[in-house]
C-alpha cells in the first residue's frame, strides 16, 4: 500500500499557519520535490464532493498555469463539475492523482469526523510513495486524528519580536525614533496580543495610522474605552453606546453652526472604530447595528480606560478616586463601600439586563454625592418612586429608567 505522509501545522487563529504553508508550498525546493502540487481550503465544510471538486481543480490550475495556490487563479479556468455524482468525481481524483509524487495542503481544518477523513485518505492514497499531505488547524485533536507525524506546533512570537512588528507595521522605517511616546503605548498593547502576529499587524496598522497621538488620545480613544464598562463578549447595540458617548460631551458636531446631528456625528465614530478592526460580528440594521468587542480588542479597551473606568464585579476590592466612569457589571456584597467619595463619577450604568440598582440609600447617596453626573442608568431597579432629588443633577444628559416595573 502507498504511503501517503501527513503533516499538521497546529496553532490558535493569526498565528501564521497559512503563511507557514505557503512559504513550504511556493519553496522552489517543493517543484524539485512534487511534480503536482495542490491547494485546498477547507474550512468548517468538510463536505468531500466539495473538497475532491477543489482538488481536481487545484491540480488542473497548479500544472497548468503555476505553483501559485488555485486561490489566486481566475475561477474561469477551474472546471464546472457540480453535474458530476460523487463516483465519476472519485474516478476523475484517481486519474489526477496516479503515479504522481504530489503535495496536498488542506488549510484550516475545522472538522472531526474521522470516518470522513478516512475516506478522503483513502481516495488519495493513489500517488507516488513520498506525497505528502500538510493539514493546518487550530485544534490538536484533529492533528492527532489526521496526522502520520507529531503536529509541528506553531509558538507565538517573543515580546522582541512582536514589538519589532508592531513597529514595522505602525510606522515607516526609522519614523519610530521620533515617536518614543507612541512606542512606550505600543509595548504596553503588544503585551496584550499574545505573540499573535495577525493581531500585532492589525493593532499597529490601526492605531498609529496617522502618528497622531493627541488624535488618539483625544475623542476616539475616550470614546473605545467606554467599551471596557461592559463583560466580555457583550452584544452591543450602537444606540446604547452612541448615547452614552452623546452624554458625556464626546461628541462634537463638525459644522460651524452646529446644525449637523449628534447622533449622526455618533455613527461616524462607531463605522471609524469598526473601519480600523475594532469591532467584530458587526450587522448594519439601518438605524442601529449590532456587534461585539473581540476578546483582544476588549483586553485594550481595559488597558486604554483603566485610570478612569472600572466595571464593579464579584473581585473588585476598592475603586480610585480618580475613576470617573462605573459599571455594575456583577452585585458584590460590599459594593455600596466601594463607590468614591470624590465629586469625579460622570457615569454610573448597568449593563447587564434583570441587573438594577436595587437600594434606595444608595440612589440617594449617588444623587447627594456625584453632583457632575451626566449619565445614569437606574434601568431594571426595583423602586415604587423616583426621588425629587434628582432634580438637582443639573448636569444629568442622559436618565435611563426602562424596565423599572414598581415605579
Amino acid at each position: 500500500m502507498i504511503k501517503t505522509c501527513v503533516i499538521p501545522i497546529v496553532g490558535i487563529g493569526g498565528l501564521g499557519k497559512t503563511t507557514l504553508a505557503k512559504l513550504v508550498f511556493n519553496d522552489e525546493r517543493m517543484d524539485q520535490s512534487f511534480k503536482l502540487k495542490m491547494w485546498v481550503c477547507v474550512s468548517d465544510d468538510f463536505d468531500i464532493k466539495k473538497i475532491i471538486i477543489k482538488i481536481i481543480n487545484s491540480a488542473f490550475l497548479t500544472s497548468t498555469f503555476t505553483s501559485t495556490p488555485a486561490t489566486t487563479v481566475p475561477l474561469a479556468h477551474q472546471e464546472n463539475l457540480n453535474n458530476l455524482d460523487i463516483e465519476q468525481l472519485q474516478t476523475r481524483l484517481r486519474h489526477k492523482l496516479s503515479r504522481q509524487k504530489f503535495l496536498l495542503v488542506l488549510d484550516d481544518v475545522w472538522n472531526d469526523d474521522r470516518a470522513k477523513w478516512i475516506e478522503l485518505k483513502d481516495l488519495i492514497k493513489v500517488g507516488v510513495a513520498g506525497s505528502k499531505v500538510l493539514v493546518t488547524t487550530r485544534s490538536n485533536s484533529i492533528a492527532s486524528m489526521m496526522g502520520d507525524v507529531p503536529p509541528y506546533l506553531l509558538k507565538g512570537l517573543s515580546p522582541k519580536n512582536c514589538l519589532s512588528l508592531f513597529v514595522k507595521w505602525a510606522f515607516k522605517e526609522g519614523e519610530e525614533t521620533k515617536y518614543p511616546n507612541l512606542v512606550e503605548i505600543g509595548k504596553e498593547i503588544v503585551k496584550k496580543c499574545r505573540g499573535v502576529p495577525l493581531a500585532v499587524k492589525t493593532l499597529g496598522s490601526s492605531l498609529f495610522s496617522k502618528l497622531d497621538l493627541n488624535k488618539w488620545v483625544s475623542y476616539l480613544r475616550q470614546c473605545f474605552a467606554y467599551f471596557s464598562l461592559y463583560p466580555k463578549d457583550y452584544s452591543f447595540d450602537s444606540f446604547e453606546i452612541q448615547t452614552l458617548w452623546i452624554a458625556v460631551g464626546l461628541v462634537h458636531s463638525h459644522s460651524r453652526n452646529g446644525s449637523e446631528k449628534l447622533e449622526d456625528v455618533a455613527r461616524e465614530y462607531m463605522d471609524e472604530l469598526h473601519s480600523r478592526s475594532f469591532l467584530h460580528e458587526f450587522e448594519d440594521l439601518g438605524y442601529v447595528c449590532q456587534f461585539k468587542v473581540h476578546d483582544l480588542i476588549y483586553d485594550l479597551a481595559l488597558y486604554v480606560g483603566k485610570e478612569e473606568f472600572v466595571a464593579l464585579d464579584l473581585h473588585t476590592q476598592n475603586i480610585s478616586k480618580q475613576i470617573r466612569h462605573i459599571s455594575v457589571v456583577e452585585n458584590n456584597p460590599q459594593g455600596h463601600v466601594l463607590f468614591p467619595k470624590s465629586q469625579s463619577v460622570r457615569t454610573l450604568l448597568f449593563p447587564i439586563k434583570g441587573l438594577g440598582l436595587a437600594s434606595e440609600t444608595l440612589l440617594y447617596i449617588w444623587i447627594s454625592r456625584y453632583k457632575y453626573l451626566r449619565y445614569l442608568d437606574l434601568s431594571n431597579s426595583s423602586f415604587d418612586i423616583l426621588p425629587n432629588s434628582i432634580a438637582k443633577l443639573e448636569h444629568l444628559r442622559a436618565l435611563d429608567l426602562s424596565d423599572n416595573r414598581k415605579i
